[in-house]
């Protein structure tokens, strides 16, 4: 169990703005080791954003204002790590750019038109989304849904990790340790479990699988399109898996609703 949270720990300071805890990083461990804790430390840092969405809720607000104050509190607790990945491989990948020269625009820290409205797109869609489920199923089941997503969108990218080689070599996905088959599908697993016990209690089990299922073909399908373009993963294409994979499941709950 310490071996765990310690795990959880290490991640959420490469995952969040929380600073490292000392004793965590004792002894030298590549970070692809701990991405079984992936799914648990994204648990834990979605919490702030589903307590603002049930205080905003609690207070009166309407269900917009509560859902965009709750994806506010999320982008200010990850650091917009994942939106950068996703920015990047918009610009990178959304013109028909040869691999090197795509590669090359995705580390470019410029935003390009693709990324500026990918970040868009990908804001405003997470904000209608909670707010539709927040106006269907309540505050609570929405704050829960948002922290379910959160958990199998980061055992996605963790997965995704592992079963892809890396496209650049010493960039920051591989310089810190790529995670083995075993331990990306372990971190997929947990991620799994912990997204359907809070989607089960949030909103039922049809639309739950509704959104499993959406997230999975996204996964399935951003996996095939990276491998033909660039031969592999890199540290933005992570970051661009894990918020399509939270968006696409988001997408599968709200259409299931009716």
């Amino acid at each position: 169990m310490e071996r765990y949270v310690a795990a959880t720990l290490r991640s959420l300071a490469f995952l969040t703005r929380m600073p490292p805890v000392p004793w965590a990083f004792t002894g030298h461990r590549p970070l692809g080791d701990d991405t079984h804790a992936f799914p648990v430390a994204g648990v834990i840092a979605a919490l702030p954003a589903a307590l603002v969405l049930m205080l905003a809720a609690a207070l009166g607000l309407s269900p917009l204002v509560a859902a965009t104050l709750a994806v506010a509190a999320l982008v200010f607790t990850t650091g917009a790590l994942h939106e950068d990945g996703l920015g990047d491989v918009a610009d990178g990948l959304g013109g028909h750019h040869e691999r090197e020269r795509a590669l090359a625009i995705m580390k470019d820290s410029r935003v390009g038109s693709y990324g500026a409205l990918a970040l868009v797109l990908s804001v405003v869609l997470r904000i209608a989304l909670f707010a539709e489920l927040a106006g269907t199923y309540g505050a609570p089941s929405a704050a829960l849904a948002l922290v379910a997503v959160a958990a199998v969108s980061r055992g996605a990218m963790a997965w995704l990790w592992s079963s892809l080689v890396s496209a650049d070599p010493g960039g920051l996905a591989d310089r810190v340790g790529r995670p083995d088959t075993r331990t990306g599908q372990l971190s997929l697993v947990i991620g799994t479990i912990l997204y359907l016990a809070g989607g089960l209690i949030a909103s039922g089990i049809g639309t739950t699988l509704a959104g499993y299922a959406f997230g999975a073909l996204t996964l399935f399908g951003f996996r095939r399109f990276i491998m033909r373009r660039l031969g592999g993963q890199t540290g933005d294409c992570l970051g661009a898996a894990q918020q399509l994979v939270e968006l696409a499941a988001l997408t599968g709950l709200a259409i299931s609703t009716g």
